[in-house]
């Protein structure tokens, strides 16, 4: 019996279980969700297995890599000339302690993506105990719209003036919306391609279905964005062959827009999103308009891109924030100062902070990253990076901890099944997909 039960720990140890714990915990304890993410890096370091990484594969990691150590010491520079030249934030010494606090953020990142890059993995759990991570999320989405039903005339208005329906979270609401489109794509790869057990099916599709009301009903639009892309393409790539293909695509797309439509709160947030986009095509004024103050913030962004003859390489670390506010000003936007919001893009972000390069190395990099194998067995990873992607087109999802917690996951979740096949190391006790 010792053995046996010494064995079970052996395989929970090499899995990913504390990158789950660090998934539930972010809602309510940062500092646990940070020991668990600091816990699962230590795991994969000492405990991961070697696998075989073809070329473009080791590539596109190490090249990931590279980008995030040049974003990282982007950062660490600019805090080291504000150390030697305090001023240079607005609020001295905080603003250095902010500094180091992003670059704390961004370290188990670069270091988990540098394992990874080595062909080092952890038997990802997901597919065989899911619950561990969609039962938080639905937990804290299902209080959450029944905290709105309670008080949907008010949220209903405030919806229509772009504000977010709060939140049993101590996730911003983007993030959290991310989140749940991503476990909601996780979940759908893993009942299309059956690696969920037939017994848990049922009980799968009712807990996705779960999400995807939640999410329309606490309808923030980065998570659709990411939730339709995602799941159209994979659909797309699963069923396009199959002659009932379009009529269930047109059957679905039917019920999403009903969705969309008879939602309240959905649809309050549809009527917003029009507005929004016509009142920034019109040149109007976009002070209460959230993808309008976006839209000016690209394009100041872009402007400050192109004005610096080193961005292709360079950029100005933590003094992005900063450099922006100058170019609000030097453009003159019809923006009140209070209305003048930070980037709001990922890739955005990254170029202002470590250059250009940088920005489309991260994002291409990808894309070899998580190809298909020979055995196809990596069904939809293309599809859900290019999700993220546009999903990260409005908002600086690795700017929060949530949201690079939300990408390590993908990392981990798209990857993991590659240790089944090429590990050496496969028993009927590992817990793998």
């Amino acid at each position: 019996m010792w053995p046996n039960k010494a064995e079970e720990i052996r395989s929970w140890l090499r899995t990913d279980i504390l990158l789950w714990v660090s998934f539930a915990f972010i809602h309510v304890s940062p500092a646990i969700a940070s020991l668990g993410l600091g816990g699962y890096a230590l795991q994969l370091m000492l405990l991961g297995v070697r696998i075989e990484l073809n070329a473009a594969q080791k590539l596109a990691g190490w090249g990931i890599f590279a980008v995030l150590l040049w974003n990282v010491l982007s950062l660490i520079d600019s805090v080291t000339l504000g150390w030697i030249t305090v001023g240079v934030f607005d609020s001295g010494e905080v603003g250095l302690n902010v500094a180091m606090s992003k670059v704390l953020l961004k370290l188990p990142f670069l270091l988990i993506c540098g394992l990874m890059a080595s062909g080092r993995r952890l038997n990802t759990i997901f597919y065989s105990r899911w619950p561990l991570a969609i039962l938080p999320l639905i937990w804290i989405s299902v209080s959450s719209v029944i905290h709105y039903l309670q008080h949907r005339g008010f949220y209903d208005q405030m919806v229509l003036e772009s504000k977010p329906i709060p939140l049993y979270s101590k996730v911003y609401h983007i993030e959290f919306s991310v989140m749940l489109g991503a476990a909601v794509l996780f979940l759908l790869r893993g009942l299309l391609l059956d690696w969920i057990a037939a017994r848990y099916k049922k009980m799968a599709w009712m807990a996705t279905a779960t999400l995807v009301l939640c999410m329309h009903i606490l309808g923030t639009r980065t998570g659709l964005v990411l939730l339709y892309i995602g799941g159209s393409l994979m659909w797309f790539e699963r069923y396009y062959r199959t002659p009932k293909f379009f009529l269930r695509l047109g059957a679905l797309s039917l019920l999403l827009l009903a969705m969309l439509l008879t939602i309240p709160s959905s649809r309050n947030r549809l009527v917003n999103t029009l507005e929004d986009f016509n009142t920034t095509q019109s040149g109007g004024d976009v002070t209460h308009q959230s993808f309008g103050q976006r839209w000016i913030a690209w394009k100041t962004a872009v402007h400050l891109l192109k004005s610096d003859g080193n961005s292709i390489f360079m950029g100005s670390g933590m003094g992005v924030d900063e450099n922006l506010r100058r170019g609000y000003e030097k453009l003159d936007v019809p923006l009140a100062e209070r209305h003048r919001i930070g980037v709001h893009n990922q890739w955005l972000e990254t170029a202002l902070q470590s250059g250009c390069l940088s920005a489309l190395g991260l994002l291409v990099f990808g894309f070899f990253l998580f190809q298909k194998d020979r055995n196809n067995s990596n069904f939809s990873g293309n599809s859900i990076w290019l999700a993220l992607i546009a999903a990260m087109m409005f908002e600086s999802v690795l700017e929060r901890q949530a949201g690079v917690l939300v990408v390590i996951v993908a990392f981990q979740v798209l990857m993991g099944e590659k240790i089944w096949q090429n590990s050496k190391i496969k028993n009927e006790d590992t817990l793998i997909n």
